[in-house]
């Protein structure tokens, strides 16, 4: 049984060191290394709440709402009392369009802490949207604005299909928007089944009147352009031969697939997504692409074996194509190496990482590299980490220590640190070597570190008081003893450090190097301001600064 708690207590370890990790990456919005650490720290620490939480969180933060609502739900099951949980959960909700779920569990939230100003707004939102949806569900009227052949012409305009979006949710949006552009009277038209005539007539139109001309000339002269091309397509079309025509109808509906299939692969419907691609490549199995699309899908499946034969397949196909397909080639690489990545094969990933860059400086794959690189060096240290054998190098280290072999003894206890750096007892061990020859201001780090594992660690504060004794800072040691007898008042190393560096410092004169050295000091700085130091520090300045 205490072996089996030995293990629990290092996996809690190395979900809380995971979780640190996660969270660093979610502050720099790297969502997709945050979720992979948090999902590991999960396989670390199931019991944990705040972990799915924080997974949520990122889920949300990648639109990826039904997941974040797995997650919270999850995280309410294991306490029910944690407020954040309701806070996620409302999130998703909302976003997954479920207003009325999203109140309700809102208002349970708010029962737990009834100052949370998230969920208190998150409340005010969820409302509104519910009382905004005036024309039925939004999904139910996408399709009914998709479903018109002019709304499909305007949505190849981006800043109206990013309004549309906003204004299917929010019906006084959508008034709004229709005082300004007059293709929303036509969506509007759509969801309400009112005559155009009549809401043009009951919509007024003031300083906006000559944009909204414009605009409507500008969508009559694209509409006239799509026209033109769809001529040309079809006359080009009358000049080819039937198999040169079948070939391009091949492709064209090759790509309608490749589209079901992205729309399926989004929906994580894994077995209609491949089944939409299969069917893509058989109408144009020379497109390395769809080969690429398929390999998605195996990453999401975990069939690593399979992804990398299609990536293979993808990647001889790019490079038949003349001239040179580089864009094509370097997503093959890139998606290869996302597939060994996962397989935590990180030198091959970074190597086809780098094979992609060579053909296509692409942003996106450089910070994947980056990613591989950071889970490279994590997967490292995961793997070094070894509680036991940690001890073993302590124990080595201490032997070196006390015959006085210092540089033998740092060597041990840097290899303890690597093998398990959460013992507070490692960085002092290796503080008191280097303090031995006379390296203070690394002996100061590991101190440092030591304490921020064990604030409470009495011997810490006695060798920090130490090291600044040596360096003459005999107010940061006077600090330092104290504050390790506050925590022992009996300790006999702190209790004659603090009367030593007393003593020191009282028959200390005073001097033109130390002055300087004190004002240096920042801590000095700050108490200079205090006017009541003010006739000490008179007394205490060298003859020369009076």
């Amino acid at each position: 049984s205490t072996w089996v708690h030995r293990i629990f207590q290092m996996d809690k370890g190395k979900a809380q060191t995971t979780s640190v990790l996660a969270k660093e990456a979610f502050s720099k919005k790297d969502y997709s290394t945050a979720l992979e650490l948090f999902t590991e720290a999960i396989s670390y620490d199931k019991s944990d709440p705040i972990s799915y939480s924080n997974r949520s969180a990122c889920f949300a933060s990648m639109k990826r709402y039904q997941e974040a609502l797995d997650d919270a739900k999850k995280c309410i099951e294991l306490n029910p009392g944690f407020a954040r949980g309701y806070a996620r959960k409302g999130l998703a909700e909302y976003y997954l369009e479920k207003y009325e779920d999203a109140t309700h569990t809102y208002e349970e939230g708010l029962k737990i802490d009834p100052a949370n100003a998230q969920m208190k707004e998150g409340l005010e939102n969820a409302k509104k949207a519910a009382e905004a949806n005036l024309f039925g569900k939004p999904q139910e009227l996408l399709e009914k604005a998709m479903a018109d052949p002019i709304v499909r012409t305007y949505l190849k305009n981006p800043e109206f299909a990013a309004n549309l979006q906003l204004a299917i949710g929010n019906s006084q949006l959508l008034f709004g928007l229709m005082k300004k552009d007059p293709r929303f009277m036509r969506v509007f038209h759509i969801f309400s089944g009112i005559p155009m005539d009549e809401i043009a007539s009951a919509t007024q139109y003031s300083e906006v009147d000559s944009e909204i001309r414009q605009r409507k000339a500008e969508e009559e002269a694209h509409f006239k352009e799509m026209q033109a091309k769809e001529q040309a397509k079809r006359d080009a079309e009358k000049k080819m031969s039937e198999e040169e025509l079948q070939i391009h109808k091949n492709k064209e509906k090759a790509e309608e697939e490749k589209l079901k299939g992205n729309e399926e692969y989004k929906a994580k419907n894994f077995a209609k997504a491949i089944e939409h691609y299969e069917n893509a490549i058989k109408l144009n199995p020379r497109e390395p692409i769809f080969y690429l699309n398929k390999a998605s899908v195996y990453i999401e499946e975990k069939k690593f074996e399979e992804c990398l034969k299609v990536c293979e397949e993808s990647l001889a196909l790019a490079e038949q194509i003349k001239p040179r397909a580089l864009e094509k080639i370097a997503k093959a690489y890139a998606k290869k190496a996302t597939c060994l990545m996962q397989m935590k094969q990180f030198e091959k990933a970074i190597e086809m990482y780098e094979k992609s860059l060579l053909e296509s400086a692409d942003a996106n794959v450089k910070e994947a590299m980056k990613k591989c690189l950071l889970m490279k060096k994590q997967h490292e240290e995961q793997s070094y980490f070894n509680p036991e054998i940690a001890e073993q190098h302590k124990e080595k280290g201490n032997k070196y220590y006390r015959d006085g072999n210092y540089a033998e003894a740092t060597k041990e206890y840097n290899e303890a640190i690597k093998r398990n750096p959460n013992v507070s007892t490692y960085y002092l061990n290796r503080a008191m070597s280097l303090m031995k020859v006379v390296e203070y201001s690394r002996a100061l780090d590991d101190i440092e570190k030591s304490l921020k594992l064990d604030p409470k660690y009495v011997k810490a504060y006695a060798k920090k008081g130490s090291v600044h004794y040596n360096l003459k800072e005999y107010h940061k040691a006077l600090d330092d003893y104290e504050q390790g007898l506050q925590l022992d008042p009996e300790n006999i190393e702190c209790l004659e450090g603090l009367k030593q560096t007393k003593e020191t410092a009282f028959n200390t004169p005073p001097s033109e190097e130390r002055y300087k050295k004190a004002m240096a000091d920042p801590q000095i700085r700050n108490i200079l301001h205090d006017p009541r130091a003010v006739s000490y520090t008179t007394l205490t300045l060298p003859t020369s600064e009076l």
